[in-house]
């Protein structure tokens, strides 16, 4: 079997990615490729194509051949209910001009139920983080911590560091300004097994592999940019990579610049959607604050968005290393010069941060929906094929962390039996209008997560409805994204029969309200189709999943 995933660079902006020509242009004294990643145009071919794996894989769920129709093959299932509870769904006025794509398969077995239009592909929006979140917790594991060093590039001889201090990053999204000053402060005193430190020969520069450059996707929309739902992915990540002017350090300049000279970013400060970003101009020591303007319920700007922050970190490459030299000078530590290449080789850790586990990340992620939690996921699973050659094998040229991860996804998707015609994914988190799933995919992702007794500890991880004693117990993830709603997740029935159930809508009208009522009308529909039980597995089957173990750390 082929999986077919579109590999793609960073996220999202209408503004962006029509600007590959206008990377030189300057912004209000800068260069664009603060605000926008390098692509090249061998890159931008690659974003285009198709890239196809072959894989062995499982049979998928079986299917109906007539999708429109429930599948009743004995075991007491009423097939029929469920095709005449969402058959009669599919009529409310809400969807009834809307693309509608539905599917309901019964867990253990994966027996279809129900499908109208399910192994056609839509635009998912934020469903799409079951996928992300499930192959990290399987691969990395509910257990994964990531590890945030400082390294010094030479030894220390009587509090001095004959050399230069290294921030090591690890991909983690959750790490913050706190985590780095006790970093720093671990380091200054020698808790990481070092002598003490007041002195650093060389200065303090920030690591990461060269596949990891900061990134903010090609496929996304340029009201996205400089929105604190969407900020650009980093291998250093510090505070989501949203800044305060409040917590710009003192020893640099701060420019409250009205115009970025360039005619598209003007046009999105003043459009009404909020944008308010920062960039550092690192020759200078100039932070660039950007604030854009709201329209209030009369239709007019509204003056009260001129605020000191939130603002979207534009390049947080640049802009944490800034940060990092400044919090290590505060601390008391004195940098020496700064020659801008450090020797990386031979380098020894002075601390070491390490974060909650994956699971609880994971549990951010889907209960918040948090998109630069989803990306910088997908980085993790792309960087665990660093050091093992291209993973397109050296057909192309671009290797990002974002590239791999989502190769790494298509093999995962290919191993428990997602066809790959149901799957175009352009970034981990469904921000991207080029995404593409099938209900069907989902359910997939659902079935294998739940494993063969429904206890999967990653399903504890989703929100949860339902009555107190269990009954109509609901795990799920939302989706919601302009005229995009969906849902999906594993449901226990009043008859106790457990089903995956996915349903997305495209193309509604603009009100989220009554979308959403309609999406949970179908599940309490669901929730009362009369069924048996849902037959227990065989004694031989009766183990969790590969990578479902309940985490050590308690969630």
């Amino acid at each position: 079997m082929q999986t077919k995933i579109i590999p793609s660079r960073a996220r999202r902006t209408r503004l962006a990615h029509s600007l590959l020509g206008l990377l030189s242009i300057q912004l209000g004294g800068q260069i664009a490729a603060q605000f926008l990643p390098t692509v090249s145009p061998a890159q931008a071919a690659w974003a285009r194509t198709h890239i196809h794996h072959s894989h062995q894989a499982t049979a998928p769920a079986v299917r109906s051949s007539a999708h429109t129709r429930a599948t009743v093959n004995g075991g007491g299932i009423a097939g029929g209910d469920y095709e005449a509870a969402v058959n009669s769904w599919l009529k409310r006025p809400e969807i009834a001009h809307s693309r509608v794509g539905v599917e309901v398969i019964e867990l253990p077995s994966g027996r279809l139920l129900y499908s109208h239009d399910g192994e056609k592909r839509l635009t998912p929006a934020s469903t799409t983080k079951v996928i992300t979140t499930s192959a990290a917790y399987e691969l990395l594991g509910p257990d994964f911590k990531y590890k945030t060093t400082i390294d010094a590039t030479g030894p220390v001889v009587n509090g001095v560091v004959k050399g230069d201090l290294i921030l090591q990053p690890s991909q983690d999204p959750s790490f913050n300004r706190s985590d780095l000053l006790r970093l720093i402060d671990d380091m200054k005193n020698g808790r990481g097994g070092s002598e003490k430190i007041t002195q650093v020969e060389g200065n303090a520069y920030v690591g990461g592999p060269p596949e990891g450059h900061e990134s903010f996707q090609p496929t996304w929309l340029s009201e996205d940019f400089g929105q604190d739902w969407m900020p650009a992915s980093s291998s250093l990540v510090i505070d989501r990579n949203i800044a305060f002017a409040s917590g710009f350090p003192k020893q640099f300049h701060v420019s409250d610049d009205k115009s970025t000279g360039h005619a598209l970013l003007d046009s999105l400060l003043s459009s009404g959607e909020a944008a308010s970003w920062v960039s550092f101009d690192a020759p200078r020591g100039i932070f660039h604050i950007y604030r854009g303007s709201a329209y209030s319920p009369s239709g007019t700007n509204d003056p009260a968005i001129k605020h000191d922050g939130p603002f979207v970190v534009a390049n947080p490459d640049a802009f944490n290393q800034a940060i990092f030299q400044a919090m290590v000078a505060e601390s008391g530590i004195k940098l020496g010069a700064d020659h801008g290449s450090p020797k990386l080789a031979n380098t020894h850790a002075l601390a070491e941060h390490v974060s909650k586990p994956l699971s609880l990340l994971i549990k951010h992620c889907l209960y918040e929906s948090d998109n630069l939690y989803a990306q910088q996921l997908l980085r993790s699973l792309g960087a665990t094929t660093l050091g093992v050659g291209s993973p397109t094998g050296g057909k192309v040229s671009s290797k990002t962390l974002e590239d791999r991860g989502l190769f790494k996804l298509g093999d995962w998707l290919a191993s428990i039996g997602v066809p790959n015609q149901e799957v175009v994914l352009f970034d981990g988190c469904g921000l991207s209008r080029k995404d593409c799933l099938s209900p069907h995919a989902l359910n997939l992702v659902l079935k294998h997560m739940a494993g063969p007794e429904i206890k999967s500890s990653y399903l504890n991880l989703m929100h949860q409805t339902g009555a107190k004693d269990g009954s109509g117990l609901f795990r799920l993830k939302t989706g919601a994204m302009d005229t995009v709603r969906g849902i999906t997740g594993v449901l226990t029935n009043f008859s106790g029969q457990n089903v995956a159930v996915t349903a997305i809508i495209n193309g509604h009208t603009p009100s989220v309200k009554n979308v959403r009522m309609a999406l949970g009308d179908l599940i309490e529909r669901l929730k009362r189709v009369k069924t048996q039980p849902s037959a227990p597995p065989p004694a031989a089957e009766a183990k969790e999943t590969k990578g479902t173990k309940e985490p050590k750390v308690a969630t």
